[in-house]
């Protein structure tokens, strides 16, 4: 946790921030939790750290603006970013999405900003976004697994983010579900991310293509391929798109089975780019949970899709000002 530049239990509009690699989300929420105030810009992190938080400082201000607000007399700014961080000192560690390593993000906010801030991992904050305001919400025990670019998770015990021993707890992704599987960005193979993310159907159709494969996929060129163009491919009639499709949906099964069985949770929250692309592979994910999940799990555990969509994070944020606060 960052130095408290004082309290400010009384000042209860609260800022957040949710840092993605691609685009920041941000917003302004006064004391009804009404979001009064929204915008998203480009990322660009290619641009470094310290230009990307001057950007977002410069967003908190514009929003605090439409709000009638001074950004100084906010009850604190909450940040959701890609980890690993260090959430008790504000550093991000090493951010793999934004190229980031030991960036002292929460202090370098604060001092611009003037104001308390905390920063947690993404998936997290979705995490707690999801079990304060949307489909978790009053569960006691729940796993929100976000599926898109990677594969991540939030753990939510007690009804509050659960980081481990030592913080590592709710690294979904980077659990093996195949010991000879493709390498993952962690150095592993087989994890769950480099079997089912988007990253991982973008390359299974790259290979297919190259291998010369009969496919419409063959057919795109304005850029590398995607999971999306995929799974719109499959949901077309594309055979080999198909395949790659239902493949990953195993492992999402086999994924969400392992989470089910290891944790016994009330629900299991679904979020993510990939996931939003209903269709083949979802419903090949739950045949798939419904059989290997142990019995009777796969009957008891609800899988649900997010309920606040590209929220979850921001919402998640915001928890964190309100937990600090009380």
């Amino acid at each position: 946790m960052e130095d408290d530049p004082g309290d400010r239990s009384g000042e209860t509009c609260i800022g957040a921030l949710d840092i993605g690699g691609t685009k920041i989300l941000a917003g302004i929420i006064d004391p009804s939790g009404k979001i009064v105030a929204r915008r998203s810009i480009g990322t660009l992190a290619e641009r470094g750290a310290e230009d990307v938080v001057a950007r977002c400082v410069s967003l908190m201000r514009e929003l605090a603006r439409e709000a009638q607000v001074a950004v100084e007399m906010l009850a604190g700014i909450g940040c959701s970013v890609p980890g690993p961080l260090d959430p008790e000192g504000g550093v991000v560690l090493f951010s793999p999405n934004l190229g980031w390593r030991n960036v002292p993000l929460a202090q370098w906010l604060r001092h611009q900003c003037g104001v308390p801030v905390e920063i947690e991992d993404d998936a997290r904050c979705a995490a707690s976004g999801e079990a304060r305001r949307g489909a978790a919400r009053g569960a006691e025990m729940a796993v929100y697994i976000t599926i898109s670019t990677g594969i991540g998770g939030g753990l939510i015990i007690n009804g509050r983010v659960y980081r481990g021993a030592h913080g590592f707890a709710g690294e979904i992704g980077h659990m093996t579900l195949e010991a000879n599987g493709p390498p993952c960005s962690c150095g592993n193979n087989g994890c769950f991310e480099s079997l089912a993310s988007g990253s991982a159907i973008a390359a299974r159709a790259r290979q297919a293509v190259l291998h010369g494969d009969e496919t419409t996929l063959a057919s795109f060129h304005d850029g590398p391929l995607t999971a999306e163009q995929v799974i719109q491919a499959a949901k077309a009639g594309d055979a080999v798109a198909t395949r790659i499709v239902e493949a990953a949906g195993v492992y999402v099964g086999i994924g969400l089975a392992a989470v089910a069985t290891a944790f016994d949770p009330q629900i299991i929250v679904l979020g993510g780019g990939v996931v939003r692309q209903e269709g083949i592979l979802l419903r090949r994910a739950y045949e798939t949970f419904r059989e290997r999940a142990l019995a009777p799990l796969g009957s008891l555990v609800p899988i649900v899709p997010a309920a606040l969509g590209d929220e979850s994070g921001l919402w998640g944020a915001v928890a964190l000002i309100e937990d600090r606060i009380r």
